[in-house]
């Protein structure tokens, strides 16, 4: 059993910045490998993203109109799942979806639509942007394709129109990140620029791979035959 609430303490964010770390591969914008080269590099990503967007839902720090709803196990008070939304600029009806994550001890056990259903009730539309083997789920949640969205498809959920526009932070000069490439280029044996180099490759053949499985789907194919 769980609960969901939509306060959290500086305890609670510790906690989900741990499954931040662990699942970073679900959270991430973009195709990677777990334990892969330059896993330290996407854990840096997520965690100074989850960690700033968290910072704004508690304290309001940044003024983007963050959200986050948590779960947590009903008897231990562990943090089992979080999912983090942006309210739109205009018109604050619509929001983003940035994060969602489920501790996979507990997946299947409906957690996940369970914190989608606390957002559904605050907003009449929801966007998102997930890898591909993730759209069933939402598609069982409601959700339609919108199109794709670099590595990622685009998905929304209530009225049918454009995605809204929403306030988002930038990270790329953030500390943390460079910190970490400092390192990875510090620790990749000369290779870090080959490295990076191969790993864009591999993200440009996934935008085609993305493309061609939306326009699979807009012509009506199932999930299990566009792939």
């Amino acid at each position: 059993m769980f609960t969901l609430s939509t306060t959290f303490t500086q305890a609670d964010q510790e906690q989900a910045l741990r499954l931040s770390r662990a699942y970073y591969v679900d959270l991430i914008n973009k195709y990677v490998k777990p334990h892969g080269p330059t896993s330290s590099l996407c854990i840096a990503q997520v965690e100074t993203e989850v960690r700033a967007y968290l910072d704004d839902a508690r304290t309001g720090c940044y003024q983007v109109r963050a959200g986050a709803v948590f779960a947590k196990d009903q008897v231990t008070g562990e943090v089992i799942g979080f999912a983090i939304y942006l309210g739109g600029k205009t018109p604050p009806t619509d929001c983003g979806l940035n994060y969602v994550v489920v501790d996979q001890r507990y997946r299947r056990q409906g957690i996940m639509k369970a914190m989608l259903d606390v957002i559904m009730q605050k907003f009449t539309f929801i966007g998102l942007s997930c890898n591909v083997d993730k759209v069933p789920y939402y598609e069982a949640l409601g959700f339609r394709i919108t199109g794709s969205d670099m590595m990622q498809v685009g998905m929304s959920w209530g009225l049918d129109k454009p995605h809204g526009m929403m306030t988002v932070l930038g990270f790329d000069n953030s500390e943390p990140i460079q910190t970490a490439v400092a390192a990875f280029m510090r620790n990749s044996a000369g290779r870090g620029e080959a490295i990076l180099a191969d790993l864009g490759r591999i993200q440009e053949l996934k935008i085609s791979e993305v493309e061609t499985y939306v326009s699979k789907r807009k012509t009506g194919l199932s999930h299990a035959d566009a792939i």
